[in-house]
């Protein structure tokens, strides 16, 4: 029940009197129910202009919580941008803002210190490290997983070099020039990897791995710079249509189902029970969208979501169209697994200096609030 002050709680009390027409006391005699008592201060401009206001207050929709999102407009946003164009958040009583930055670490502060409510972060080394001194945020939602056939990033080789047989496989890799985004090996997307390279029998240590942003890449392949490495879309679309690389194996083969990014809740906005299950209503129903449009629900459907990616992301609608889909599960759970498999990982690498507590670790993970939303709303199969 929504609340009211004590002043509109009086002027209401008042109304329901005037309503129910009631007088002074009978034992005041007669002389109470006379023309003038009618009149009083119940009756008074002011006391009516109270009683007004205190029934549009009744009536009033609730104020909207607001949400800052921190956000590099990424194609794993998708769920959040249908959400936004289709009014989920609206109607969960979330006004939702984005707001742009340029790298996963300075969002981790902001969303510790409550300047922003939400985001889009990676639980890497620079993750765990701030926990480890003793930042706080919750980690909640699945924000791109590496799905059967929904590979967001790639392995991929220079043609010249795989033409004269060179890079067909992990087990292949040895003595090439790679790349990946900064800082290298100490990355999500390489951790992914080394479950690759393990079946494979190639030990981490004899792949080298340079730290290269995305878009650097391209013409780094295009002049022969560089082998190969892990490049992520939309460049791997790219450099496929200018025929610069071979796409060997996306990531999804690497570590099936493993969990790239996650959105991070502030302890602000996972306190607000009521608002935090909004807003994973609200991201549930624009993922739950994105899944039944790139299923086959219809062509127009997909249309539609294919111009919001292209809309936020800035990319280019043919190449949209020609990306692989972003993998998500349909129940906006992370793989737990997959992110705790990353933490002895960057452990070994140096990469986490001090270990992180396992009270800190444990605090970590906000994931009870999607579960309570999924009691709610249903859950559909992972696979």
């Amino acid at each position: 029940m929504r609340s009211f002050d004590a002043r509109a709680v009086g002027a209401l009390l008042a109304l329901v009197l005037l309503a129910a027409g009631c007088a002074p006391s009978s034992s005041r005699g007669p002389a109470a129910s006379g023309p003038g008592a009618a009149v009083g201060v119940a009756n008074t401009p002011a006391a009516l202009s109270e009683i007004e206001a205190a029934r549009q207050s009744a009536h009033a929709p609730p104020v909207a919580t607001h949400v800052r999102f921190a956000t590099q407009f990424g194609s794993g946003g998708i769920p959040l941008y249908l959400a936004v164009d289709r009014g989920y958040f609206q109607q969960e009583g979330i006004d939702l803002e984005f707001v742009p930055f340029s790298s996963n670490s300075e969002m981790v502060p902001s969303l510790s210190t409550n300047q922003v409510e939400a985001g889009g972060v990676s639980v890497n080394a620079a993750l765990w490290n701030a926990v480890g001194r003793g930042v706080r945020l919750k980690a909640t939602l699945d924000h791109g997983s590496l799905r059967p056939g929904q590979a967001s990033s790639s392995l991929v080789i220079r043609k010249d070099v795989y033409d004269a047989g060179r890079g067909h496989s992990l087990a292949d890799l040895r003595g090439l020039n790679l790349v990946n985004t900064p800082p290298g090996k100490a990355t999500t997307n390489f951790c992914a990897m080394t479950a690759g390279l393990k079946r494979a029998g190639v030990p981490v240590d004899e792949i080298s791995i340079a730290p290269l942003p995305f878009p650097d890449m391209l013409p780094a392949l295009a002049n022969g710079a560089i082998d190969g490495g892990l490049l992520g879309e939309p460049y791997v679309t790219h450099a496929r249509r200018q025929g610069t690389i071979v796409r060997v194996m996306g990531q999804d083969e690497m570590y099936p189902y493993f969990t790239v990014n996650v959105v991070g809740l502030s302890l602000g906005l996972y306190d607000n029970r009521p608002a935090a299950k909004g807003f994973v209503r609200a991201y549930l129903r624009g993922l739950r969208d994105y899944h039944a449009a790139i299923g086959g629900a219809s062509a127009a459907d997909r249309s539609l979501v294919e111009e919001s990616i292209s809309r936020y992301t800035r990319i280019d609608l043919t190449t949209v169209r020609e990306m692989p889909p972003v993998g998500f599960s349909p129940n906006g759970l992370p793989n737990l697994e997959s992110l705790l498999y990353c933490y002895p990982f960057f452990r070994e690498l140096g990469a986490i200096p001090e270990p992180v507590p396992e009270a800190a670790m444990a605090a970590l993970w906000g994931m009870d609030l999607v579960e309570e939303v999924l009691d709610e709303v249903g859950r559909l199969p992972e696979s």
